[in-house]
């Protein structure tokens, strides 16, 4: 590819109930996950439509099939966070046996779904939704957790792991080498600006995701494309430019401006031959989804004029290697 062209990159982080266990309960979010059901599909179907390669980061707990499965792929170490509720292995013992009895913790086909759609790259959200930067946890357990993430997407689908996107986009730069080793060779970094830095949640405070928050609907931190990477000896950086934050009807007068906020940085990244990086969650659609649906497809459409007018491409994070 010409470095000179635009590339219209998305990254979606599946996960299901395993990536927010500490923060929302099953009685109050279990809808959203469910309905990754009829989400993925219809995310898949306009993908098709508008030619748009993306990456699935997957949680690799999701490539099992049942409860005995997940017990019988376990890493050799498992974390030892100092906050127990981020540990999902205590967990299992209390999940389903299959999709049958659990629909929050399995996938069932939707995996083989995006797999066998033309374009889309299976990328790894680590083994277990594993969070680099809490207290506690250690590389060593980290490591473990990559190798077993690699392990079973080649076992189940056989596919190489070429890309990871870190839960929470917490990471350092040991992090980054141990993937290197386990042959992973792009990764979703976090737009250069001090309130996407890489942090944990003590240091997460309430100003930054004020501050995150605002930047949906103005442009704050900047347009936040980049110049596609040199591919070298190391983990290639494609940063994130934009969270495609959900439709929220109290919000709703605002949907205009985050729309704004992303076309218009889309056009910019188009214009000037650089990288605009979109990312969210299946389950961010998982309500109001004719509405997330809508505003996804005018996205969509925005990328189609640029790629006529400015041959800006879509691209998955491992077609930039």
């Amino acid at each position: 590819m010409s470095k000179n062209v635009g590339r219209f990159i998305i990254s979606l982080d599946f996960e299901m109930f395993w990536g927010m266990r500490d923060k929302k309960s099953i009685s109050t979010y279990g809808e959203h996950i469910k309905n990754e059901n009829i989400v993925i599909p219809q995310i898949l179907q306009l993908f098709k439509q508008y030619n748009i390669h993306a990456t699935w980061a997957v949680v690799g707990f999701l490539l099992c099939d049942t409860k005995l499965e997940l017990e019988n792929m376990l890493p050799s170490e498992l974390p030892t966070y100092e906050d127990a509720k981020l540990n999902p292995y205590p967990q299992i013992k209390t999940i389903g046996e299959s999709l049958l009895t659990d629909p929050y913790h399995f996938s069932g086909e939707l995996i083989s779904t995006i797999v066998n759609t033309e374009n889309q790259e299976l990328a790894t959200h680590t083994f277990s939704h594993y969070y680099c930067l809490e207290p506690g946890q250690i590389l060593s357990q980290f490591d473990s957790d990559i190798k077993q993430a690699v392990y079973i997407a080649k076992k189940k689908y056989d596919k190489e792991t070429l890309s990871i996107v870190f839960p929470r986009n917490q990471y350092g730069e040991n992090h980054l080498t141990i993937c290197y080793k386990h042959g992973i060779k792009t990764y979703r970094g976090n737009p250069e600006h001090w309130a996407y830095n890489p942090q944990n949640a003590v240091n997460n405070t309430i100003w930054k995701k004020l501050y995150r928050f605002c930047d949906t609907y103005l442009n704050l931190s900047g347009h936040n494309t980049y110049v596609a990477p040199v591919v070298g000896n190391a983990i290639l950086n494609i940063r994130a430019s934009q969270f495609l934050r959900p439709f929220s009807r109290k919000l709703f007068y605002l949907e205009w401006m985050k729309l704004h906020r992303i076309t218009n940085s889309m056009q910019y990244a188009a214009r000037t031959g650089q990288i605009y990086h979109l990312w969210w969650h299946p389950h961010n659609f998982g309500k109001n989804i004719d509405k997330n649906l809508e505003l996804l497809e005018k996205i969509l459409k925005q990328y189609k004029l640029l790629n006529e007018k400015y041959g800006m491409l879509s691209c998955n994070m491992a077609e930039l290697i």
